[in-house]
């Protein structure tokens, strides 16, 4: 089947208006991308539509969080400059995405684990990042690190631009869909986690192709050992995929395990 111009239009219309996704601002191209993907599966327009609902779902509703963000900077820029309050402000906030709060209050040992096993990074990339550079002041990184997070939440990335920017920090948290637009620039290490097993739900098979556009010379991809409020296991399923594209393109991988969280260290350097 095919959509006419004015259908796929009427579709991305309904979407970016729907009152959960108004503050998200989810990228036009984003749904679009979507739209193509459902068409050759589809009977009609309203197949096609549902079809991108379920996506959209996947990809936002299920973490949007509960911060109210701008309450969050004003909060965040009045005690910035204090190191405790910066500290207890980052745990707390953190605790409200699913992904960040399993990592519980030990992260600094994670981090220490973390960056022992990449080197010095003179810059990061935080890919499809959540809360995730809320950890931060946890990372000991020294203030001249470049940190890029990428994230397709509008009202997350402004919030977390300003943490990473008025902290010092190069870089900052860009409203992007890495899929379809993954960054330019070469990173010295790119984190990506606990987001696979969602991109392979999106779009079937992807994984490979979406390492290899990141340019990075470490890619470290976390996969949660299990599934969120589940006992199902994602960890095997995934790892393979994973073992199969280090060893396809020549490189090393190695693993550590922090809580439900296995970490993949895939060297392309």
């Amino acid at each position: 089947m095919q959509l006419t111009p004015s259908k796929i239009k009427k579709i991305v219309t309904k979407i970016t208006t729907m009152p959960k996704y108004k503050d998200v601002e989810i990228p036009i191209a984003t749904i679009r991308s979507l739209i193509d993907l459902a068409v050759p599966i589809s009977k009609n327009a309203a197949d096609v539509e549902k079809r991108v609902r379920e996506k959209i779902h996947n990809i936002a509703a299920l973490y949007l969080g509960e911060i109210d963000y701008e309450n969050a900077t004003n909060e965040f820029l009045r005690i910035k400059d204090n190191p405790s309050a910066l500290i207890e402000f980052s745990q707390k906030n953190l605790a409200f995405h699913a992904s960040t709060k399993e990592r519980g209050q030990a992260l600094s040992a994670l981090y220490q684990e973390l960056f022992s096993r990449t080197g010095e990074c003179k810059n990061i990339a935080d890919l499809a990042c959540g809360l995730h550079p809320l950890g931060l002041p946890f990372m000991g990184l020294p203030k001249k690190t470049g940190y890029y997070a990428y994230d397709l939440n509008k009202a997350r990335a402004d919030f977390l631009n300003k943490y990473i920017t008025q902290q010092g920090y190069a870089g900052g948290c860009f409203h992007q869909d890495i899929l379809i637009d993954p960054p330019a620039i070469h990173f010295d290490v790119a984190f990506f986690f606990k987001e696979a097993h969602r991109f392979e739900k999106r779009q079937p098979g992807i994984m490979a192709r979406f390492l290899d556009s990141i340019k990075a010379s470490k890619i470290i991809v976390s996969l949660p050992l299990q599934s969120l409020g589940t006992s199902s296991e994602l960890s095997p399923i995934y790892q393979q995929t994973l073992v199969e594209y280090t060893s396809g393109g020549g490189w090393e991988m190695d693993s550590f395990t922090h809580g439900n969280e296995v970490f993949y260290v895939i060297d392309k350097s």
